[in-house]
């Protein structure tokens, strides 16, 4: 248990890593401004230049610290790690470009019971999805399956293996557990895997505070995220030959 600060969002940046999707992260952005006055925002940016946030909506873009990266397409690895790096504050809440905030997010309560029960990574509900997942090995450690349930409960608060998108941790852990640079997309997956089997990490979720996920399918993001070889490097990365979802299907490296 450690000793918590009253909560204010000034403790906190909201780091987003968008391409290709300006209008959603408008969106995102323009839903933090509602609900947090002058919220810390940190918007890294790795897509063509006629397709950028900042060039869309520069308006909304002057409320935060935008990074437009000079290379295109570095992946969701190297920007989410600029977003974490650019970050000044003890705390981060990393946000998917398509989320939107919303009042159940309840940013205190998750604040609350993030030190109330010494969490590293406490992620939120999105919608229906973002509910608590484990991860174990089958056929003698070669398949690794990823199925909803949870190591323990208290009320509403579930500690698992995995999380959304959505959580709140402090900036040095994720610092230094990081996003593999080389896994560009199929990068969730992994990086739950070793911030909770690796690394030992304490993961929950606050099932009773979500954002939205509002998706937005747009062809110049669609074309880049499915992009199976990046699963496949995930997977073979840590001797794994294939991955068995919740619903049961099963996916090969």
């Amino acid at each position: 248990m450690s000793e918590a600060k009253p909560f204010s969002p000034d403790d906190i940046t909201f780091c987003i890593k968008t391409i290709h999707r300006p209008w959603s992260c408008h969106r995102l952005v323009e839903s933090l401004r509602r609900h947090f006055d002058n919220p810390k925002i940190v918007v890294v940016d790795d897509g063509r230049p006629d397709l950028r946030f900042s060039a869309k909506y520069p308006q909304t873009a002057r409320h935060c610290k935008v990074i437009d990266l000079d290379k295109h397409d570095v992946g969701v690895g190297i920007g989410r790690n600029t977003a974490i790096d650019a970050a000044e504050t003890e705390f981060i809440f990393l946000l998917d470009d398509d989320h939107v905030i919303t009042p159940d997010l309840h940013l205190d309560r998750v604040y609350e019971r993030f030190h109330e029960h010494d969490i590293d990574i406490l992620g939120v509900r999105q919608g229906g999805g973002g509910r608590p997942l484990l991860f174990a090995p089958l056929m003698n450690g070669k398949r690794i399956w990823m199925f909803r349930g949870e190591h323990r409960r208290v009320g509403p608060l579930a500690w698992c293996d995995m999380s959304s998108n959505a959580f709140l941790a402090r900036r040095e852990t994720i610092a230094k557990l990081r996003w593999d640079p080389e896994i560009k997309t199929y990068e969730h997956w992994e990086f739950f895997y070793r911030a909770s089997h690796v690394e030992n990490l304490k993961v929950a979720v606050a099932e009773d505070c979500m954002v939205v996920h509002a998706h937005v399918g747009a062809k110049p993001y669609g074309d880049l995220r499915c992009r199976p070889k990046f699963r496949k490097r995930g997977l073979r990365k840590h001797g794994f030959h294939s991955m068995r979802y919740p619903g049961g299907g099963i996916v090969h490296a």
